[in-house]
């Protein structure tokens, strides 16, 4: 798997936590540099140990099913996609604002552990795709922290001026995220011969 790719799945994954980021930042008085580094250490963290846990139950895996890896893989992606396609429209109206009020000023380091959870579990599906393709999990996990880490803090750093926009398009942040990893699983299918 290129590093372009690995990039845009980074990207896609860490969409949900960009929009909690803006959302948290967005109805607070003042952010702190601390409030930053929390949240970004935090869901990068989860972002990163997702595909990580994943990508081990895949390889456990690998051998009952590996006639079919490309198709596991696909499907796995195919499955992040539609789930993120499916809470794209579950979101309500573009013009919806954040309901990060009840999150509090400071939140708690347990209430931000599982918000990365959350936000993180398509991530746990991609890791188990990268074992059926027999991609390392060193590089795209670190590459998906450091990108949800960035993503992240600029999302809190930037949450006064785009929260409102953000959420207006967070429909389509989605849906092009998802776009992203079908096209992807299709590669893979590609690569595989499927379509020859």
């Amino acid at each position: 798997m290129q590093i372009l790719e690995i990039f845009g799945i980074a990207v896609a994954l860490s969409i949900d936590a960009m929009v909690v980021a803006l959302c948290w930042g967005a109805v607070q008085p003042t952010i702190k540099a601390s409030h930053i580094l929390k949240f970004s250490l935090v869901f990068a963290a989860f972002q990163a140990l997702m595909p990580t846990l994943g990508w081990f139950a895949g390889g456990a895996l690998y051998s009952l099913i590996s006639a079919w890896d490309h198709w596991v893989a696909f499907l796995l992606l195919f499955f992040v996609a539609v789930s993120m396609i499916r809470e794209a429209f579950e979101k309500g109206d573009d013009n919806e604002e954040c309901e990060c009020r009840s999150m509090g000023s400071d939140i708690a380091w347990g209430k931000l552990s599982m918000l990365a959870v959350a936000t993180s579990l398509d991530a746990l599906a991609v890791g188990f795709s990268f074992a059926m393709v027999k991609t390392p999990i060193a590089m795209p996990a670190i590459v998906i922290g450091v990108v949800c880490a960035i993503l992240t803090a600029l999302s809190m750093l930037a949450a006064r001026v785009l929260s409102e926009k953000a959420a207006r398009h967070s429909k389509k942040l989605s849906l092009l995220g998802a776009a992203v990893l079908l096209l992807i699983g299709l590669r893979i299918l590609f690569e595989h011969g499927v379509f020859a």
